[in-house]
Formats: structure tokens, C-alpha cells, sequence
């Protein structure tokens, strides 16, 4: 789709605390206007009201198809974390000639773990003339985006590490719940098995960057262990030996060298809360951001600062590797 007038018309499809935040941060934006809002377990509710803010006049529907009706250029959604719950969002969207943008985890490279699934979405994308897009602060920028962008200014690259730290009690509770927080070793084992526990898109960020520097991946290898609360490491409202967060890393490995590690630590009371790249390369660099990125403002922000690259973009399914840089406008 070519770059539609100003302002942007904007469908929201889930008003999750991220959704609700995402609501609050369009009202500031004059190049975006919010003209439908999806979510059936609000319909018929004013949508400012919902999300905590001045009435708007929007009333919640139940149905995308319903959201997509009002003259919409972009649909923003954030429902769902794997490639499968996007499909029939993605169809439905491509019926009504309107892009989307996601901060489904998967969707950032689909390729990777579902590739029928990601040619799906390509093949209906392309039939309804419209680009979908799925990114976030992570993945799509900490961990991906941004050491590409710093690689820029190497002329040559031999491997990169990306370190992410998070500290869990400044964070929503949804989150302190997905890295196990207050579990047993055992409870947060069978929660990682289930799929229950544990940050969605590491690997596809790892596959991002080894795409983006042309590395051939072999494999990626990860790995999810628990950070108990030890009496020498004791963690803010959790007991001695109970799980405190994660700690997480994908590696890629290309002619059987380690080219590409993400090491992602989300605990309670976590030291030193932080994002670092290194570069080893020509010439090598090391950036560290004190306190990190802040992860839900940072997703609010990827996924309203995407929208107008998303609309000049040629149609199908892209990563954040297919877009000119971006920022807030």
C-alpha cells in the first residue's frame, strides 16, 4: 500500500495493558488517528473509557472484520504471540486492503520456526496488496535491530554478542509471571517444557542478526534456566530458593563458530538492569545502555514509529531488516 494522507487511520485490535498504552500514545501522535478498536471482551464499551482515558466516542467491536470496516489504512495488533494466531487476522486484512503491524514474538521472522505458515501470510499479503510487519522492542530492536545498525560502522564483522538485563518488579505483572517469578526450580522446569515460561522471539532475533550480516546459521542452540534466590544473592520478596526470573540465550553457530549470542536475563531485583552490544570486528565496538531500553514504552513506540515505514513498504510479510530506518516523528 503507498503511504496514505495524514493522519494515518488507525485500527487497535487488543486492549491488553499493552494495547491500552499503545491507545494513550496515539492520542499524542497528529500524523496518527485512531478510528476503530477491536476486542471482544469490551464490545459496545467507549474505547478511551477502557483504556483509562477521556471518553472518545469510539465504541469497542467484537470482530476484526467489524474493526476494518471504517475506513482503516494500518492495523495495529496485539493479540497472540505465535505466527498461527495471526493468520486469519492477516486474511482478514488483506480482504480490507489494510497493513499490519504486530507484536506477535513470532511474526518477527516466521521463517524461522514456521515457514508454511510465513509463506502463507507472504502469498496473502501479496494477493490483498498489503504489508504485515511484526516487531517490538524485543524482538525488533534491543536485540536485533540495533546491533545491525551499530555494525554499520564496522567494515568488517566476525561476531556479535547482545546482553539484555531486565528487572522484573519494575515491570508488569504478566511478565514477572512469564519468567516464573516466586515458582519452585521444579514449577519453573515444567513451566519451560509447557511453553508456558520463557521470552518468545530470542531465536527469531538471533536468525535476524546472522541474516543481517550474511552469516549461514547451522543451528541455533538455546537455553532457558531458572535465577534462584540464594542467601548470598537474595532477591526483593522472594525466598531463599525459589525462582526469582530466567535466564535465556540463543546462540548461532555458522562452520561450526559461534557468530551471533543473545543472553537475556529477566529476574526480580536484577543488578544492574542494562543492554550491551559488542562487536568483534573492524573496528570493534562495545555500547552498553544503563538501565536498558524500558520494554513496554519501547513496544509502544516500535510498533507506532513502524506504521508509516509499513505503509511505504511493497507488499508480504517483512522483517525489521526489510525497512528503512525509523524513528519518532
Amino acid at each position: 500500500m503507498s503511504a496514505a494522507a495524514i493522519p494515518i487511520r488507525v485500527c487497535l485490535v487488543g486492549l491488553g495493558a499493552i494495547g491500552r498504552e499503545v491507545q494513550k500514545a496515539l492520542a499524542t501522535r497528529a500524523n496518527l488517528r485512531l478510528v476503530s478498536v477491536v476486542d471482544p471482551a469490551w464490545v459496545g464499551r467507549d474505547a478511551g473509557e477502557a483504556a483509562g482515558m477521556d471518553r472518545n466516542g469510539i465504541a469497542i467491536v467484537g470482530s476484526i472484520a467489524e474493526g476494518l470496516g471504517a475506513g482503516v489504512d494500518v492495523a495495529l495488533v496485539m493479540t497472540g504471540s505465535s505466527t498461527a494466531d495471526m493468520l486469519p487476522v492477516v486474511e482478514a486484512a488483506a480482504a480490507a486492503g489494510v497493513d499490519v503491524v504486530s507484536s506477535c514474538e513470532d511474526l518477527a521472522y516466521a521463517r524461522l520456526a514456521t515457514p508454511d505458515l510465513a509463506d502463507a501470510i507472504n502469498a496473502r499479503a501479496w494477493a490483498g496488496d498489503i504489508t504485515v510487519l511484526g516487531t517490538g522492542v524485543n524482538p525488533g530492536f534491543v536485540m536485533d535491530r540495533l546491533p545491525l545498525h551499530l555494525a554499520g560502522a564496522c567494515v568488517s564483522v566476525n561476531a556479535v554478542r547482545v546482553e539484555r538485563v531486565v528487572d522484573a518488579a519494575k515491570r508488569r505483572g504478566p511478565l514477572r509471571a512469564k519468567v516464573g517469578a516466586d515458582l519452585t526450580p521444579d514449577e519453573f522446569r515444567a513451566g519451560v517444557a509447557a511453553r508456558r515460561l520463557g521470552h518468545r522471539g530470542l531465536p527469531e532475533s538471533c536468525a535476524l542478526v546472522a541474516l543481517g550480516l550474511g552469516f549461514p546459521l547451522d543451528e541455533i542452540k538455546a537455553s532457558i534456566e531458572p535465577v534462584v534466590a540464594t542467601a548470598e544473592a537474595p532477591r526483593a520478596g522472594i525466598a531463599v530458593g525459589r525462582v526469582a526470573g530466567l535466564r535465556q540465550s540463543a546462540v548461532g553457530i555458522s562452520g561450526g563458530r559461534q557468530v551471533v549470542r543473545l543472553d537475556l536475563e529477566m529476574s526480580v531485583a536484577a543488578p544492574s538492569p542494562h543492554d550491551q552490544v559488542w562487536i568483534d570486528g573492524d573496528p570493534p565496538l562495545d555500547v552498553r545502555i544503563e538501565g536498558g531500553t524500558h520494554g513496554d514504552r519501547g513496544t509502544v513506540a516500535t510498533l507506532l514509529n513502524a506504521i508509516p515505514a509499513v505503509l511505504g513498504a511493497s507488499p508480504g510479510l517483512k522483517t525489521v531488516l526489510d525497512l528503512p530506518l525509523y524513528g519518532a516523528r
